[in-house]
Formats: C-alpha cells, structure tokens, sequence
C-alpha cells in the first residue's frame, strides 16, 4: 500500500514495512509540497494506468457493436469516398456505416478517444502518431493556386516571394495547409502583404478564379476544376501532405468491422 507519510522538516527512512513510501513532504507548514522521487515515479505509471483504463473501456464498447463509424478530412471525402460508398453498397453494408467530415487535427483527436473506427486523414510528415496505427494512401503538393488568366498561370514553378504584392487567400489556422504555409514563411521570410482568411475550400477557389487573390493548396484541391490553375513552387519551398488510413493502436475489431475495413483498404489506390 502506497500513501502519505507526514514528515517534519528531519528527514525520513525512505521506506518502512509493506509497501509504504514517502510520495510528498513539507519542510515547514508554510512551505510548498516536496513530491519525492517515488511521487514522481508513481505519478508517471498512475498517468499511463489511468490512460490505458479509458482505452479498455472505449475498446470493450466497441466489441459487440455491429455498426462502423468513419470519419474522412475534406480533400480525402473528395476523392475517395464516393467509391468505398459505391463498394458498400454493392456489398449491402451502407445501412451499418456511420460518416462524418472533420479537420485532421480533429480526426486524430477522436480517433483516439473513440468517437472514430477509423479516419482517412491528411499529415505533413510520415512520422508515427501516438496511438494511431497508419496505411498511407497517397502523398499530394501543396501548390500555389492561381486563376489561369493570371500571368503567374504561364509560369512553370513560383518562388514565394514573387506573390509579394498579390493578396494571399489564406485557410484557418487549424488546417494543414495552414500549418504548412506556415513552415514556409518561417524557412524563407516571407510574409505576405496583403492575405485574407478563407476557411471553405470552394470559396477560395472562387475567389481566386475571380482574381481576388492567389492561394495555397493541395494539388487534389484544384484537379478539374476551371478557372484555375495550379503552379508548383521551387523545388527548395516544396511541401508534401500524406493521406493515410488510420486506426487507433489498440483497437480490436470484430468481424463486421474487419468486413467494413477490408473493403477500406481495397480503396486506398483511389485517394
């Protein structure tokens, strides 16, 4: 048994019979709490129980549910899920798929928490993410999107700086082409004169195909679309994003849940 031991300003054996130890001391009754080596010690583990607790009650939820939730990011929806839908529904599997649009960021936080099966999602780096298991899809560019009656549309590749007086039509901050946009301003120094938030990725191909600025996308972004046309930057600015599948580490699924993710996998050519 673990617990408190009082300690006056002398100090104390570390440890007495069983399993007593000291975790926290005073020196003086004004004096702020000592947390000992051994509090510090059972603080760390009790942090790792407590998360490995929530972990066992979300996954023991799961296990005899019959349905499948996924959650998918915007650009992932776009080229991606109106197959693995058409593949459901041959296989009659649409009445048990739960789907919602989120951010990335937001994907990887409920993924984790369990409101997600599994996420199609977007990331800047194929670094490993704490708790998600990930399959990469496919890698895209970000590209400076510009409208094609532009002179910058008769470019081959931009250097950033040479946006510098064209209005920069920029996504919220808690997008990845945000937090990459971001990193380039960082890495070269630019900044731009004139920029405008934007967070609907229709709205901001709008607003450039009617030349009201210049933005920053991802390539998938602005496939087929007319009015615009994507510029890739220097190869030294170049920033990549990698779409993958992710499922939370621990997840055990059960068989109509191996049915719904086999049938994910199947589709991953087309992200």
């Amino acid at each position: 048994m673990l617990k408190r031991i009082r300690s006056p300003s002398q100090p104390s054996a570390p440890w007495s019979k069983g399993w007593k130890v000291q975790l926290i001391f005073k020196r003086s009754s004004r004096a702020p709490l000592v947390i000992t080596p051994a509090g510090q010690v059972l603080y760390k583990r009790a942090k790792k129980l407590v998360k490995e607790e929530d972990s066992i009650k979300i996954e023991v939820k799961r296990a005899n549910a019959n349905n499948f939730r996924l959650g998918y990011s915007e650009l992932a929806g776009k080229a991606w899920l109106a197959a693995v839908i058409t593949h459901l529904n041959q296989g009659r599997m649409l009445a048990n798929i739960e789907t919602k649009e989120e951010n990335s960021h937001q994907l990887e936080q409920h993924l984790r928490e369990g409101r997600f099966d599994v996420i199609v999602f977007s990331r800047l780096g194929d670094e490993p993410l704490p708790g998600i298991k990930t399959i990469p899809l496919q890698r895209y560019q970000y590209v400076l999107v510009v409208a094609e009656d532009s002179p910058l549309a008769q470019l081959d590749e931009i250097r950033i700086a040479q946006i510098k007086d064209t209005p920069l039509i920029m996504r919220h901050k808690r997008f990845l082409s945000r937090t990459s946009l971001d990193r380039l301003f960082a890495k070269t120094g630019f900044q731009p004169a004139k920029k405008l938030i934007v967070d609907n990725i229709d709205a901001t191909l709008q607003l450039v195909r009617q030349g009201m600025g210049i933005s920053y996308l991802m390539d998938i972004a602005v496939e087929n679309v007319p009015g615009v046309k994507a510029i890739p930057l220097v190869p030294s600015q170049r920033s990549y994003c990698y779409s993958s599948l992710g499922i939370r580490e621990n997840f055990i699924l059960n068989e109509v849940q191996k049915q719904y993710l086999e049938i994910l996998k199947k589709n991953q050519d087309l992200n």
